[in-house]
């Protein structure tokens, strides 16, 4: 029962990042990319709404790989979305010896708080 559990909630989270990733100006993975998402997104909802359970039946194999799949997208959305801020918050914060020299969020880059 739990394993059903887990493989819905998994399948939700594949579909909703599949269907971000289809409708976001953000990812720019072309015609191709798009289609696979959409493909994705379709499949996580049309496993939601399947009411049987006869051939869908949730092993650990498969809880594993929604699970996984679910993890990636995840991933995903957080690079996209918020990365570039959090690496630049880290060089600030950590005032590291690469962020002073190297580092586009350095000296010349973000602007950093004097102390």
């Amino acid at each position: 029962m739990i394993l059903e559990y887990i493989n819905g909630a998994s399948a939700g989270v594949i579909a909703i990042w599949a269907t971000w990733c289809v409708l976001s100006g953000k990812v720019r993975d072309g015609v191709i990319g798009k289609i696979i998402y959409a493909t994705i997104a379709l499949s996580g909802y049309a496993i939601l709404a399947r009411a049987d359970r006869g051939f869908f039946t949730p092993s650990m194999a498969g809880t594993t790989l929604y699970v996984t799949l679910a993890m990636a997208g995840a991933r995903h959305i957080f690079i996209v979305m918020y990365w570039q801020r959090v690496k630049a918050w880290l060089c600030r914060a950590l005032n590291c010896e690469h962020c002073l020299k190297d580092c586009r969020f350095g000296p010349g880059g973000i602007e950093r708080r004097k102390r």
